[in-house]
């Protein structure tokens, strides 16, 4: 079997560590004015391998691209590359297969993992309304029946109905199982991935996905949408290595988010998180959008000091932060059929490494380094409905707000059980501002306009 060609792939656990930046290829480089954004805009795999220094200089690790298979050409938005018609070919127009592979070989060269996105649920649409354009799946036999979902919590239709019109796979025909699998193995050994991101979950059975983990030993993440931390659990448990921390995202969207509701939502995720993870939570994938969701930075209506508050929690919180491309560069579109999320990166000044948020990320990501912040666990410090604090291990100190900058306060808490010993001069790496820490080991906190703190030792600024 092709399963048993596997090469090499990192330790998933090594993950921890990483930093992913996350690239829908027809949007990140090379492409044309791009009118309209449910339709190509060309951006592609070779242009790509020419902006990888942009974003590791940003301090990422690991980048996430989009499903690289060829596209069916049906009535759907092909670019984001969910609707495969031939699974053992690249997309043409986003490159070769040689594209592809130098891409992952630049980026290795450079100290980047790539992980490639699949998707094992549908196909894509043909033309004709059949799957005579489907090369890998050819027969009608090899699809559940034409439905439609019309229950989200219908587990029944959300496995062998239709996701937007798409023919749906039958996991349980002995073909398709089989070819899924082979290809899964040929696709990782055929470009070298380091590791998948998996969506659709909830649209396959809990069996083929325990199948898929016997051929897929490396790290593989998959998007559980609107999930409990037990759902989240049970697609981890011999299946997935891992999953997006579902709902930390919620809770951070409800609070930080334009609904400003209590902070205590996040200390519910904290909790919950670690009782159903243990050590496991630092394998959590920590997002704040992606091109599914609207971008973070409209659902808290631009408010500048919102977005600095998520992006400080979701490179301080416990897991793996997993960044969208162009949210250092104030990308702001809402997701909905115009697709204003998938916004071109091309443009005067697109890849400015000197923008506010790039310089402010990129120093969010070297202090991860520096304290080495995969290796040390969180704990919560103080909660109230406007205000939350928690420390990684004795190294960081994190206070945030859901204010904004539009209400014009000042709030100001002295949190207890500081990571820091007294008289300890800390810094404030998004500020530059210092103080000391009390002699009862508390420290003042003033957050001014919303603003959020991520305070370090004054030796490692």
């Amino acid at each position: 079997m092709l399963a048993t060609l596997v090469l090499s792939f990192p330790d998933p656990k090594s993950f921890r560590k990483q930093r992913i930046y996350q690239v829908i290829t027809d949007r990140f480089a090379g492409g044309d004015d791009c009118n309209n954004k449910r339709e190509y805009c060309n951006g592609n795999l070779k242009s790509m391998a020419g902006k990888l220094a942009y974003i590791k200089n940003l301090g990422y690790t690991a980048i996430w691209i989009s499903p690289t298979v060829q596209q069916a050409e049906g009535p759907q938005m092909q670019f984001t590359g969910f609707w495969p018609s031939d699974f053992y070919k690249t997309n043409p127009k986003q490159g070769s297969d040689q594209d592809l592979k130098d891409l992952v070989a630049e980026a290795h060269k450079l100290g980047l993992l790539v992980i490639s996105d699949v998707n094992y649920n549908n196909v894509g649409q043909c033309k004709d309304g059949k799957v005579s354009c489907i090369t890998t799946f050819p027969l009608n036999a090899y699809y559940h029946a034409n439905c439609n979902i019309t229950d989200s919590q219908n587990s029944t239709q959300l496995e062998k109905c239709r996701v937007d019109g798409s023919p749906d796979l039958d996991q349980d025909h002995p073909y398709v199982l089989q070819e899924l699998l082979d290809w899964t193995a040929w696709y990782q050994n055929e470009f070298n991935f380091d590791g998948f991101r998996i969506g659709f979950l909830k649209n396959v059975g809990h069996k083929f996905w325990k199948a898929l983990r016997q051929v897929s030993p490396w790290f593989t993440i998959g998007s559980v949408t609107n999930a409990s931390y037990a759902e989240l659990k049970n697609y981890t448990n011999q299946e997935l290595y891992t999953t997006f921390n579902e709902p930390l995202f919620s809770a951070v969207y409800e609070t930080i988010g334009w609904q400003n509701k209590s902070m205590h939502l996040l200390s519910e995720a904290f909790e919950e998180a670690a009782l159903t993870f243990g050590d496991n939570v630092k394998d959590l994938g920590i997002y704040l959008d992606n091109h599914d969701t609207d971008r973070f930075l409209s659902s808290c209506d631009k408010d500048s000091m919102k977005f600095l508050n998520g992006v400080a929690l979701q490179h301080t919180w416990i897991g793996i932060p997993v960044l969208y491309y162009g949210t250092e560069q104030k990308m702001h579109g809402f997701s909905g059929f115009a697709n204003e999320n998938t916004e071109k990166m091309w443009g005067p000044n697109s890849y400015n490494q000197s923008s506010e948020y790039y310089v402010m990320i990129k120093k969010l990501n070297e202090m991860r380094d520096k304290v080495k912040i995969d290796q040390i666990n969180q704990k919560e410090l103080l909660v109230t409905d406007d205000f939350y604090s928690y420390a990684r291990g004795n190294q960081v100190l994190v206070a945030l707000t859901n204010q904004g900058y539009y209400k014009k306060q000042q709030i100001h808490h002295i949190v207890p059980n500081s990571p820091f010993e007294s008289n300890t001069r800390i810094c404030d790496i998004l500020s530059n501002e210092c103080l000391n820490v009390n002699e009862d080991e508390s420290v003042d906190i003033y957050l001014t306009n919303g603003q959020a703190r991520v305070y370090v030792r004054e030796s490692l600024m």
